[in-house]
């Protein structure tokens, strides 16, 4: 069977086909550099982007794929969470296919489409249950994964999300937008102990937003000692991420002794840096670590059409 999957919760217009887990094509038009200016996405200009890349992206994946339209067997398109606005473009589009086309429609829930993305390509057997982990611009969360119907959230975040605290500490010392991407690539390791920033938690549960208000009383107070180097940003944002995803990394290890479980699968756009990945294969050496390919972390359809298309067959 072919699966069309439509992925708009967000900034990116994306649309995928896959031949069960198998991707034949993967198209993502993105409106990123239309939000740039206001340094984070602005829902509006997100919805008018999706209204007018959707078709495009569908044209584009069909072609890219060589599957006909009249040979998907199903469509899915992500429902939550997301941008309202954003999530009624994709979906009413998708369910407009479904009825034009007399194929069946799914729903697919966003995050655990990403705990999804590591097993596009691989039919191997998923290793139920595994712990998922989603760190992304949006949300940051660990799952209990019994099946992919039946998921327990055992931490969370209390207030930001591990990857909007990047963007946000990024654009307070005007290093630009995104934040992650530009934070991981100015990271000095080497730096990372200038300053004492703590990141806080309660059990399994993380909290960014004090870390995020020290990093910026920090800069202040340098501020008024004079000009700030970039060398001194480097060890501002070099000392943030060593202490965020410390204590991400922490709460991880403590949800595997708590559980008892010895799989971890990562999602999400977050789970691409690199100093992160380099922590886990470090501090989980004796457990199952999985994660998706680079191109996969991030919002994309195929992700939502691979999920759809396991759920809708049950696992098969």
């Amino acid at each position: 069977m072919y699966t069309l999957g439509i992925e708009t919760s967000c900034d990116e217009t994306s649309c995928a086909i896959l031949k069960k887990r198998k991707v034949l094509s993967n198209s993502t038009i993105s409106s990123l550099k239309e939000h740039v200016p206001f340094g984070g996405v602005i829902p509006e200009i997100a919805t008018r982007a999706h209204l007018k890349n959707i078709d495009k992206v569908v044209t584009f994946a069909l072609a890219e794929s060589g599957v006909p339209l009249s040979k998907v067997g199903l469509i899915a398109a992500t429902n939550e969470p997301g941008l309202i606005g954003a999530l009624l473009v994709g979906l009413n589009f998708a369910k407009g296919l479904s009825l034009s086309l007399s194929k069946p429609f799914i729903a697919v829930n966003h995050l655990q489409a990403h705990l999804f993305a590591p097993f596009l390509n691989d039919f191997k057997a998923i290793p139920f249950p595994f712990l998922g982990v989603v760190v992304s611009g949006g949300h940051t969360q660990i799952y209990r994964v019994n099946s992919f119907s039946d998921l327990k959230i055992i931490g969370t975040t209390r207030d930001d999300a591990c990857g909007e605290v990047y963007d946000k500490i990024a654009r307070n010392l005007n290093l630009g937008y995104p934040g992650g991407p530009v934070i991981d690539r100015l990271f000095d390791e080497s730096l990372s102990e200038s300053y004492a920033f703590k990141c806080g938690r309660i059990g399994l549960d993380l909290s960014f937003s004090g870390i995020k208000t020290a990093v910026v009383y920090k800069k202040m107070e340098l501020q008024k000692q004079g000009f700030i180097s970039k060398r001194t940003k480097i060890k501002l944002i070099s000392s943030f991420q060593r202490s965020a995803i410390g204590a991400l990394v922490d709460a991880v290890e403590e949800s595997t002794e708590r559980t008892g479980i010895k799989t971890l699968v990562f999602g999400g756009g977050v789970v691409a840096n690199s100093y992160l990945r380099k922590q886990l294969k470090v501090r989980f050496q004796n457990l199952k670590i999985i994660l998706p390919d680079l191109e996969y972390a991030g919002d994309n359809a195929a992700m939502v059409a691979g999920l759809g298309f396991y759920l809708y067959n049950e696992g098969s």
